[in-house]
């Protein structure tokens, strides 16, 4: 028997897959640039990307899902 979801439901399925799936992608890619940078270096980006101020994603879903 097949569920069905409304509109909704299915944003907010794919608005809590879509933020798992950046979390997993951050830890992915700051694991390599761990390996691959020394500890300076690795230390600068970091602070470089805590510094830097952006938008929550969920605004920028809300400008292509609308």
């Amino acid at each position: 028997m097949k569920k069905k979801h409304g509109s909704g439901e299915l944003e907010q399925i794919y608005s809590d897959v879509f933020g798992d799936a950046i979390q997993y992608y951050m830890a992915i890619a700051m694991r390599l640039y761990k390996t691959h940078l020394d500890e300076d270096a690795y230390k600068d980006m970091i602070k470089v990307v805590m510094d830097t101020e952006i938008e929550p994603y969920e605004n920028y879903l809300k400008k292509f899902l609308h």
